[in-house]
């Protein structure tokens, strides 16, 4: 059986050497661009971009949740933790 030769879709007097995974489109050497061992086009990178910029947009709240009520938070527990022992030095007795 013979394999029948590729073109890039962007350079039709080029051979293609790969497919990229995103848009499955030939692309010859000089139109792909392999990143994280894996042939991209142009148009395949920046749909790449978008796919994970809008993964990170998604898991944003959850990954700081903790962070963002700590911060909130720690100036309350400064003034707790500071008028408690003023409340527990005043009920002992122990005020000057």
């Amino acid at each position: 059986m013979a394999l029948k030769k590729t073109f890039c879709l962007n350079h039709p007097d080029r051979p293609a050497i790969g497919i990229c995974v995103i848009t499955g489109q030939a692309i010859c050497e000089e139109c792909s661009t392999r990143y994280e061992g894996v042939n991209y086009s142009r148009e395949g990178l920046r749909i790449l971009q978008a796919r994970r910029k809008a993964e990170n947009a998604v898991r944003w709240w959850p990954d700081r949740f903790w962070l963002i009520v700590c911060t909130l938070l720690s100036p309350l527990s400064v003034l707790l933790v500071y008028f408690g022992f003023r409340a527990l030095i005043f009920f002992m007795g122990l005020r000057s």
